[in-house]
């Protein structure tokens, strides 16, 4: 497999997290990148990555296991009140703050928890019931995929040498299963290993792909639909989500393979 490489540089931008992002400046789909700051690698790109044919039943699977979360942050942009669902809207006149960004409410003496705009999406781990439930079919559509990135990150870079193993006896203990979402500017500061593994799936012929922008260097990495992988410094670089149509994206499922 061969790579070009990528260095990227630092650009000014007024952007801040839980803001949304757009850039034109797409690298070459067809082309494979070693991503360096300063000469350091801290991610690549593969385009093509997989190459198997995902039936209906895997698209019926992803759907079955998004759930409705309110606790993402950053990640489902400033707090909308339009958004939210009934049974959030009624503490609203509860709220006295919000976090520095404006994603999430903060907890007072009226209100004991904290939430943000809703997001379909659901976190997997292998203890829990959603895994634990359906174990049988994360074996037949993920065990191959994680097994394969997992290959990947050993070859690209430095892994712990002492870790509790996560998923099929490898490095990542969780992913996340997305749907429908535009991420907003955030970072992934609570992981454990910095190096997330991102891939999207679709069964829309024409979703051919979408774009994961890196919000303080102005570039964006074409996610070809069920081929391509980004594996890449979640915790220190800034990343969201280009704009696109509505009709594709909510045919779009985002998976991201993380260690917490």
């Amino acid at each position: 497999m061969l790579f070009k490489f990528l260095e990227l540089e630092q650009k000014n931008n007024n952007i801040k997290n839980a803001e949304y992002y757009h850039t034109n400046n797409i690298v070459s789909s067809n082309e494979n990148y070693i991503i360096e700051i300063e000469s350091i690698p801290v991610g690549i790109y593969i385009s093509d990555f997989l190459d198997i044919e995902l039936d209906d039943l895997f698209f019926k699977f992803l759907k079955k296991q998004i759930t409705i979360s309110q606790n993402r942050g950053d990640v489902a942009g400033k707090l909308e009140i339009d958004k939210l669902q009934p049974c959030y809207k009624k503490y609203m006149k509860k709220v006295k703050e919000f976090n520095e960004t404006g994603s999430r409410t903060m907890k007072n003496k009226d209100i004991n928890y904290e939430f943000c705009n809703p997001l379909r999406s659901s976190i997997v781990t292998p203890s829990k019931p959603l895994y634990i439930k359906n174990e049988k079919d994360y074996i037949k559509y993920f065990k191959d995929i994680i097994k394969k990135i997992h290959k990947q990150l050993k070859s690209s870079f430095k892994l712990p040498k002492n870790y509790d193993k996560g998923f099929f006896d490898c490095f990542y203990n969780q992913l996340i299963i997305n749907h429908r979402l535009r991420s907003a500017s955030h970072f992934d500061k609570k992981n454990k290993f910095p190096y997330s593994s991102l891939m999207c799936f679709s069964a829309n012929k024409e979703l051919k792909e979408s774009i994961i922008s890196f919000v303080d260097y102005d570039v964006g990495f074409p996610m070809k639909s069920n081929k391509s992988l980004l594996i890449f410094d979640s915790c220190n670089i800034r990343h969201s989500n280009n704009e696109m149509k509505e009709e594709l994206l909510k045919d779009r499922f985002s998976v991201v393979f993380y260690r917490k």
